[in-house]
């Protein structure tokens, strides 16, 4: 399988953040490469329908207001979709790119699929001596120039440097041998009925993966739960623990929602209840660590840290962070002392009387032996812990959220109230409703920032209008 005779797509994105479920693109390049040469090629910015966040604008130089007038997925789908078609898709890190791609294209319920070369594991197949693989290292090792790093074209234009490199610089038998290894074509686990696969909903939902003894493997979601499905048995998974969890499946249970909220809550939702073996996610049924925000009795501002199993909506003003570890939350209380010089024992991270080790160091100003004062303290105090609190609930009272199915005649309605999911039907046309999920007046942090981002930083219309308490009673009631 010589490099030359392979039809790719070389592909690089940039995003709103990490996880392909809640985030969106807002920078593409796609290179088309045949007969070793290249092509064609398109590069844009993309309007991902949300705010991006400052850390994502110090990386990669993308701006809020550089995305106003770019154009939305849905506007562009069809010229990526010719670039991508037929060929394998390429990327540093493919797997991350191409869940993008995936989710992409199906919120506009187009069905794309390919085999998928990692660079990433190109170069560890070929150079083991290697330590580091990233991106910045081959552009070191190989001498490539990138003058627009972390944008989605200059990246892309790197992979094919390396690409043309490799055909220089490696066996030609050694390459051929390693890209047939890489591309070796997906098969589904032995165990599971292939007829099931081919039956899965392909609209958005929750799925659930299951052994021989019924036991719970793992829970995810997806805009179209047949094609996700599937990219678990891609072949190209790298986590021994991925491919032991594919081994393991017998039986998938499909769950379609109307929506992409629906899906969210009910995969959150049904992690915490199953406990899968495979979801990191399940470890969140442990108690929670809340940081609280309070005056000594010098009138310092200090951080009490407690574990609760539950958190209550009347608790949230006070709260600035929420850890799922005592360990997590102490190392950013360390992090938030260092850099606002704060005093480690004000901050409860060092015990007994006297100045503590930073006033030494010079990074406490003293406070802990009373020679800063406590309105100087608490100036720094109040900015360092500013933007850390649970935002304020934005109406005024219970909400009642809708989605509907593409034909308008079903859905999913969630009442919501402080953060807090109070319950979630489904209902049809003919009027008739019935429970999908449990619900009360429980603050549950996941939760939080699903719907979080689904009100305030997405920019799709949102159907949403405000109860009373009557009106809430009255649908739990029934």
């Amino acid at each position: 399988m010589p490099l030359n005779d392979l039809d790719l797509a070389i592909v690089d994105v940039e995003t709103t953040g990490a996880a392909s479920h809640y985030h969106r693109i807002i920078d593409i390049a796609v290179l088309r490469v045949r007969g070793g040469q290249l092509i064609d090629k398109y590069s844009t910015l993309l309007d991902p329908e949300r705010t991006i966040s400052p850390f994502i604008e110090g990386l990669t130089g993308i701006r809020n207001k550089d995305l106003e007038d770019a154009p939305t997925f849905c506007q562009v789908k069809d010229r990526i979709y010719d670039l991508l078609d037929g060929a394998i898709f390429v990327a540093h890190n493919a797997k991350f790119d191409y869940s993008f791609l995936k989710e992409e294209f199906e919120r506009e319920k187009v069905n794309y699929t390919a085999k998928r070369l990692c660079t990433v594991r190109l170069s560890k197949a070929l150079f083991p001596d290697q330590k580091k693989h990233n991106l910045d290292s081959i552009i070191e090792r190989f001498g490539i120039t990138c003058t627009d790093r972390h944008r989605a074209e200059g990246d892309a234009s790197v992979l094919w440097d390396f690409l043309k490199k490799l055909k220089e610089q490696v066996d030609s038998a050694d390459l051929r041998k390693t890209l047939g290894k890489i591309l070796k074509t997906p098969t589904l686990p032995s165990l599971l009925d292939e007829s099931l696969v081919k039956s899965l909903p392909e609209t958005y939902g929750v799925y659930v993966f299951y052994d021989e003894s019924g036991n719970p493997l793992y829970v995810g979601k997806s805009v179209n739960i047949r094609n996700r499905v599937l990219s678990h048995f891609s072949g190209d998974q790298e986590s021994v623990k991925e491919q032991a969890l594919c081994r393991r499946v017998v039986d998938i249970q499909a769950i379609a929602t109307s929506g992409e909220l629906g899906a969210l809550l009910l995969e959150s939702h049904l992690v915490k209840h199953l406990l899968p073996l495979y979801n990191r996610k399940s470890r969140v049924h442990r108690r929670l660590v809340v940081m609280k925000k309070g005056l000594n009795e010098q009138e310092y501002g200090t951080i009490r840290l407690e574990y609760l199993h539950n958190i209550r909506s009347v608790d949230l003003p006070n709260i600035v962070g929420i850890f799922k570890s005592m360990k997590q939350a102490k190392e950013f209380l360390w992090n938030i002392a260092r850099g606002h010089t704060l005093c480690p024992r004000i901050l409860g991270l060092e015990k007994g009387k006297g100045e503590c080790s930073y006033t030494q160091l010079q990074r406490c100003n003293g406070a802990c032996n009373g020679s800063e004062p406590a309105s100087a303290y608490n100036i720094r105090f109040n900015l360092a812990f500013a933007g850390r609190r649970v935002i304020p609930w934005p109406f005024n009272g219970p909400i009642l959220i809708e989605e509907k199915n593409e034909s308008g005649n079903e859905g999913e309605f969630f009442i919501v109230d402080n953060w807090c999911l109070v319950g979630c039907f489904r209902f049809n046309d003919t009027g008739s409703k019935q429970r999908l999920l449990e619900g009360g007046y429980t603050f549950d942090y996941d939760g939080y920032k699903i719907l979080r981002d689904y009100l305030l930083k997405s920019r799709k219309h949102v159907n949403v209008r405000t109860l009373t308490a009557t009106e809430v009673a009255n649908i739990l009631g029934e």
